[in-house]
């Protein structure tokens, strides 16, 4: 009896121990053929949720700013999606109260409108130069200077640098004038040997804050006279055009060779927004 209890523990024993051993084994297999799973790293890599259905994993900075600015344009967005519903309200509710008081908002809006003019100043100038022998004229009158002048700076237009800066975004009609002077005759009549035979660029740049960028709007680009009559050469610069301005933009003034602004009182450059 005692023998054939003995030799059923056995069994069982081998039984629980094959049990064992076919678990273990399947607990291998699915390990193995699990897929490699890259580890995130808490301090460099972080997981958000991304439009509400799906995870989205990336380094911390990056996943942080995109969501970040993600948010800010969203927020714009319904800001001026706001403003303008409350601005369609409000002229609605005007023009079925006070006709007359619709007609002056809307002037008022015209008027309002950012535009400036710089004119020359008579003191010598003094210019910044740039690259490519381009050198921003900085010679004007501006703010305060501008009065009792045919120039004026109005509704939030900036200046620095020789720079006129837009306070909004739109589209703008820039300008400029350059009247130039180059000297061909000694006061004794004898003519000057100038080495400067390249041509008279004028030229209208934008720089940008947000791109760190300067570029070039317009130019006008004419070759240098021969004359064999007078004490000077006379040229006369002018650009005009339409551009697409962002708030913040800085409009200014290039010339080739500076020179040549002997008589500046006379020159002009200005925008107004349209």
């Amino acid at each position: 009896m005692v023998t054939m209890s003995v030799k059923l523990l056995k069994r069982f024993a081998g039984a629980n121990l094959l049990l064992l051993l076919i678990v273990l084994i399947a607990v291998l297999c699915i390990v193995w053929t699990m897929p490699d799973n890259k580890q995130i790293d808490k301090d460099t890599e972080i997981c958000l949720k991304y439009d509400n259905k799906n995870i989205k994993c990336g380094r911390t900075t990056d996943l942080l700013l995109e969501v970040f600015e993600k948010e800010i344009s969203s927020a714009y967005a319904t800001a001026e999606e706001r403003e303008k519903i409350q601005t369609e309200n409000y002229i609605k509710d005007v023009l079925k109260h006070d006709v007359q008081l619709m007609n002056d908002y809307k002037n008022t809006l015209w008027d309002m409108k950012p535009s400036a003019k710089l004119v020359g100043i008579r003191e010598k100038p003094e210019h910044q130069h740039g690259n490519a022998g381009m050198t921003t004229v900085t010679c004007w009158r501006h703010d305060k200077d501008l009065y009792y002048t045919t120039g004026f700076q109005r509704y939030g237009v900036r200046f620095q640098n020789g720079r006129l800066i837009v306070p909004v975004s739109g589209t703008y009609y820039i300008y400029s004038f350059l009247g130039l002077t180059e000297r061909r005759l000694n006061g004794e009549g004898i003519p000057l040997e100038s080495n400067n035979t390249q041509e008279i660029k004028h030229a209208m740049h934008k720089f940008s804050v947000l791109d760190t960028a300067d570029t070039e709007i317009a130019s006008n680009v004419q070759s240098r006279k021969n004359a064999t009559r007078g004490h000077f050469n006379y040229y006369a610069s002018q650009i005009a055009t339409l551009v697409k301005l962002r708030a913040g933009d800085e409009i200014s003034v290039k010339l080739n060779d500076v020179t040549l602004l002997q008589h500046i009182e006379n020159n002009y450059f200005g925008l107004h927004l349209i």
